[in-house]
């Protein structure tokens, strides 16, 4: 998942050089992240993390590792790679892989003039950084020396990468308890907010600084264990507290944005698509086209069985004929190939009488019904075999309608495969937006349409048959190509000038799907190292197989 940091929008050119990009990583053991969430305010016991957040891409609902020692979340800090990699499983470091996933530390030796340096109140994390990597390595007995010497290291005019690590709040959490109600606890996360205030102030106070580009990142490694109020219990990877931690990146120049979890507890589907068009001037049409090669591999079998679906809302009804989705070179006659469409009573020119349908050659398999503007439907065809004879149903929203052989209809498509246009009977501008588009190499049972068809997301985890599937297309990239899931990467290219739509929904017809790894929806102390790398420029990021998820910062216009 690693990639390039992409700054959303360029900040002013201050004609720095490279040695003037300089990082202080500040690590705090045992920072329940939702405990400082809530203490970072104005009124709380950390405002200066409260400050720091004002201009900081960060998450409160971090997840550190599974594995839960410190060690391996310490080398999730320092590799940007997760155990199953850097195989850091205790304090010993025994069968660790960090000869192919070293620390932030080599890399930037490998890479980079800057001077490093490390200190620490806990002698492991000296273990687990590689020898010959640090120009400044300093373990103390206490959190009050580490500020000391961090104070020292960023008053030198050649300090480039500062790793600070702070393991007072994690003893106090052991000691007395965890959580928002010890006082104890309280009162050690507020000192910590104290030095990380003098370590933000210290910074602010180089001479040099106006000319200088400084990444603030505050992490901690793990939360703590203590009873969650039974309000926030929803069962989810979130509702772990000792797994709970936080991820901060600061930069005077960025905004606000605070990367929130997903709500588990009856969730909207959030997410996004394009508006497609069908219109009879072709520079006024938006679809998605795929290549003639990729293509090929969603015609229609007589030897095989299939099941295709989409979800779709109409924002703009059309007239007759609308294609949705297809292969075919047109839609209004009996061409080869097969395609959805939507259609009007032609007496009325209206949606009193709408339909979908599935076509296949010359052969309507229909599914009367009113349609809405503004509504999602959720739109299947299943393609089964009965002895030597095809079939096709019609499903919207779990309910049948048509069935009818297909045995003699052809779906070899000569034409490309398309989403959101086809070429046809086009009268009047139709526009819809169409998103978890599907195509299995089975004929799923019936009972499992019924019950699923309102899934918004096709995982390994919540769809029993994610293996059948040959094309997958959420279909929210947000970019000029809408791409497939699936191993097999079968793209569609946008055409015409698209835009996306964000939306968040809750309506009966609609289950959204939560994916299989929550975690990665926000924040990771694992992305900290991939955040680091492109401060520093360091391009060669994408040769060390991160973990890592890239967060654009957004820049103020100050």
């Amino acid at each position: 998942m690693e990639g390039k940091l992409e700054f959303g929008s360029e900040p002013k050119d201050l004609g720095l050089t490279a040695n003037q990009y300089k990082i202080a990583y500040i690590v705090v053991e045992g920072a329940v992240g939702t405990v400082v969430g809530n203490e970072a305010t104005d009124y709380g016991s950390m405002p200066n993390m409260a400050a720091l957040s004002l201009n900081g891409v960060f998450s409160w609902n971090s997840v550190s590792s599974e594995n839960g020692t410190l060690a391996t979340n310490y080398a999730d800090l320092l590799t940007g790679t997760e155990v199953s990699k850097h195989r850091v499983k205790d304090d010993q470091l025994n069968g660790n892989n960090l000869a192919a996933y070293p620390t932030i530390f080599k890399r930037i030796k490998q890479y980079k003039p800057s001077r490093t340096a490390l200190l620490t109140s806990n002698p492991l994390v000296s273990t687990i950084i590689e020898s010959g990597s640090l120009d400044l390595n300093s373990v103390f007995s206490n959190d009050s020396e580490v500020l000391k010497a961090a104070k020292e290291e960023l008053g030198k005019e050649d300090v480039g990468f500062m790793m600070a690590t702070f393991s007072n709040v994690r003893i106090t959490g052991d000691q007395s308890g965890y959580g928002p109600d010890n006082d104890k606890y309280i009162q050690a996360l507020a000192q910590f907010d104290r030095q990380l205030g003098e370590i933000r102030k210290t910074i602010i106070a180089r001479k040099n600084y106006k000319n200088e580009r400084w990444l603030i990142v505050v992490a901690s490694t793990n939360g703590g264990k203590y009873e969650l109020n039974p309000a926030l219990q929803d069962g989810s990877v979130f509702a772990i507290p000792e797994r709970n931690n936080f991820v901060l990146m600061n930069n005077p120049e960025f905004s606000y944005k605070l990367v929130e979890r997903m709500e588990t507890v009856d969730p909207a589907w959030t997410s996004s698509a394009v508006t497609f068009v069908s219109n009879s001037t072709a520079s006024n049409q938006i679809y998605g086209q795929m290549s003639v090669a990729d293509g090929k591999a969603f015609d229609i079998d007589k030897t095989k069985e299939y099941t295709i679906g989409f979800k779709i809302k109409i924002t703009e009804f059309g007239n007759l004929n609308t294609t949705l989705l297809g292969n075919r070179t047109s839609t209004s006659g009996g061409e080869a190939g097969w395609a959805f469409l939507t259609g009007t009573d032609a007496s009325e020119n209206n949606l009193s009488k709408g339909s979908f349908r599935f076509k296949v050659a010359n052969t309507s398999i229909y599914f009367s019904k009113k349609l809405a503007t503004n509504t999602w439907y959720a739109v299947f065809a299943r393609i089964y075999k009965e002895g030597d004879k095809q079939y096709a149903t019609i499903y919207v929203d779990g309910v049948a309608g048509e069935t009818k052989e297909i045995t003699n209809s052809n779906g070899i498509g000569a034409g490309r495969f398309q989403l959101g246009y086809g070429n046809g009977y086009i009268e009047k501008t139709q526009k819809q937006l169409m998103a978890d588009v599907r195509f299995y190499n089975a004929a799923l049972p019936v009972d499992y349409i019924k019950s699923n068809y309102c899934t918004t997301m096709s995982t390994a985890g919540s769809d029993a048959y994610y293996n059948n599937l040959i094309g997958y297309w959420p279909a929210n990239d947000r970019d000029n190509i809408i791409r497939d899931k699936t191993g097999n990467k079968r793209n569609f290219n946008l055409i015409g000038a698209f835009a996306y739509t964000s939306f968040s929904e809750r309506a009966g017809n609609l289950c959204p799907t939560l994916p299989d790894n929550l975690e990665r929806y926000v924040v990771r102390t694992v992305d900290a190292p991939l955040m680091i790398y492109n401060w520093m420029n360091i391009i060669e990021v994408g040769q060390f197989e991160l973990d890592a998820q890239s967060w654009s910062p957004a820049f103020s216009n100050n």
